[in-house]
């Protein structure tokens, strides 16, 4: 009976390898980043509008010619992205999408809506660890990208101003997803 009441190192790092390897093999999906605030994003973005729908759009051949545009490589778990058609009276308005973003303290959830003409209507921050945090949810950061367009230039420290000194990684960090998300709706949208 003592043999299971003692504990054995070998027995917890077998369960943890074990764990990682299921979780390696897992299918990948976009849904880390999951959309926490839908109906309140609707209303900030879409006043009016009364719901969604959710339209799954897989990379696949496509993969080669985002990551191009992009000057990127897409992480391993991006293999598919959600895009959320906002309706108004059943009528798509626009797309909202969600993005995991890799800051300097942390992940950064970015959300970004977009109307149907492809410019972006706002953007927002779900959640994040920044020590700007006030800063890069502030409208003076965050309204920059109202307007932009899949063309626009998103370089920070020239066509977008860090949201405050010492928060230019997270900035990049919010940019880079703007961007990325405009072109995969460009793409595969």
């Amino acid at each position: 009976m003592e043999r299971f009441t003692r504990f054995k190192p070998w027995v917890a790092s077998a369960l943890l390898a074990g764990f990682l390897l299921a979780l390696a093999g897992a299918p990948a999906s976009a849904a880390l980043c999951v959309w926490r605030k839908p109906d309140q994003d609707i209303q900030a973005f879409f006043p009016g509008a009364d719901t969604y729908r959710t339209d799954l759009k897989s990379v696949g051949s496509r993969r080669a010619a985002i990551e191009k545009r992009l000057g990127a490589r897409f992480d391993p778990d991006e293999t598919e992205f959600k895009l959320y058609r906002v309706l108004d009276g059943g009528r798509q308005v626009g797309t909202i999408m969600t993005h995991l973003a890799k800051g300097q303290y942390g992940a950064i959830e970015v959300v970004v809506a977009v109307d149907n003409q492809g410019v972006v209507k706002g953007v927002g921050i779900q959640r994040d660890r920044e020590r700007a945090r006030k800063a890069l949810r502030s409208e003076a950061f965050l309204g920059q990208f109202r307007g932009k367009r899949v063309s626009d230039s998103f370089e920070v420290g020239k066509a977008i101003q860090p949201a405050a000194k010492g928060a230019e990684v997270a900035s990049r960090a919010v940019a880079f997803s703007v961007k990325k998300l405009l072109i995969i709706l460009d793409e595969l949208g």
